[in-house]
């Protein structure tokens, strides 16, 4: 049986700049006129000149909320002994921003006292800083309470889309291309995808990927598709006419033996047969073949030497948008956030809008 938690936070919270220390009142104050708020790029005072404090606050409430769900592991040790209930913590908000001295006021045992701190150090090392407390109109260190409620709930196999449907997200067997599964669905994407012959001397490459919803009769539907490449309409529409040709030639996913609607990955690889863009295909290939490598080293917690090959891979194809997010998302681990910022901003650059907005704006404001 999975299980899944629900955080909740009880206390009154606020959002990204830092401070400089301009007061030398080194008292940390249990009490102030004002509260300590958490700096989030969505509920920003400067943002929204016409709310009142307490529309700020219960905006940064609810986002910081969503930021700690996102972050924060239910403990194996908690979910195997079903521990539930609220774990205290109390931190210094510093003048400048930043929180120092994070204790456990109350735990609740498995470990959720010290996940509930991880967090916290976590979010501040990536970045999350607070507008200071206040007293006589001075900022001052403040040390502040949260308790964070661990509890856990049955989760739902399946999520509802947009149209309704119940895309089921646990199955016992997943979909199987028939004759042959993931080789011969690989054979077909080869031979039947088709290169906009009005391009082929452009010597464009790249890939589109797209998520297929695979239904029990067979029939499937397009339930995204990203073009890392930005390589336009006309080939988008090609691989939209590739995932279509596979209708009819799935074996549906089942769960308690029966069959449900899931969603498969397929990406469509677009390499011109021209001779003229050898040499374009073979940097692609070999970026590809680098980005494999790091996507290896991030697996293996070593993102020093991951950056390496990121930086090698967009060397090679330097508007590819899928490397530049794994390298910002690289950067972002290793509290590199200006550079990574700057990777985000050219993937929503090259294609207007961004498949990982919410971790974009956490990061780098709007």
């Amino acid at each position: 049986m999975r299980k899944y938690f629900i955080l909740s936070l009880l206390v009154a919270l606020f959002a990204p700049r830092a401070f400089a220390q301009t007061a030398t009142d080194t008292t940390v104050y249990d009490v102030a006129e004002r509260l300590p708020l958490p700096l989030l790029a969505r509920c920003q005072p400067a943002q929204h000149p016409d709310w009142p404090e307490d529309s700020i606050r219960r905006c940064a409430d609810a986002q910081l909320l969503a930021v700690v769900i996102k972050n924060i592991r239910y403990p194996e040790e908690a979910r195997q002994a079903n521990i539930e209930g609220t774990v205290v913590l109390s931190f210094i908000v510093e003048v400048a921003g930043r929180i120092t001295d994070v204790r456990i006021l109350k735990d609740i045992g498995g470990g959720c006292g010290a996940e509930a701190v991880r967090v916290m150090e976590a979010l501040d090392t990536a970045g999350l800083r607070w507008l200071p407390a206040q007293r006589g109109g001075k900022p001052v260190r403040m040390r502040q309470a949260l308790p964070l409620r661990f509890r856990l709930q049955e989760a739902l196999p399946y999520y509802l889309n947009e149209q309704g449907d119940s895309i089921y997200v646990d199955v016992e067997t997943l979909p199987q291309f028939k004759n042959g599964g993931d080789d011969a669905l690989a054979a077909f994407a080869l031979n039947e995808l088709q290169y906009p012959a009005e391009y082929r001397d452009t010597c464009k490459t790249g890939i589109i990927e797209m998520a297929l919803i695979i239904r029990p009769g067979g029939g499937i539907e397009i339930e995204n598709q990203l073009d890392f490449n930005n390589l336009g309409m006309d080939f988008q529409w090609e691989a939209v006419r590739l995932a279509n040709r596979t209708a009819g030639q799935w074996t549906p996913a089942t769960r308690q033996g029966k069959p449900v609607i899931t969603t498969v990955p397929m990406r469509a690889l677009f390499k011109s047969d021209n001779p003229r863009c050898a040499k374009a295909n073979e940097n692609f290939d070999k970026a590809m073949l680098l980005a494999n490598e790091g996507g290896q080293l991030t697996a293996n917690s070593e993102p020093e030497k991951a950056l390496e090959q990121w930086n090698k891979a967009l060397e090679l194809q330097p508007d590819n948008t899928e490397l530049l997010y794994y390298r910002g998302s690289t950067l972002l681990s290793l509290s590199r956030r200006e550079e990574a910022c700057q990777d985000f901003a050219r993937v929503r650059e090259l294609l207007g809008t961004t498949w990982f907005e919410p971790l974009r704006r956490l990061a780098c404001g709007w």
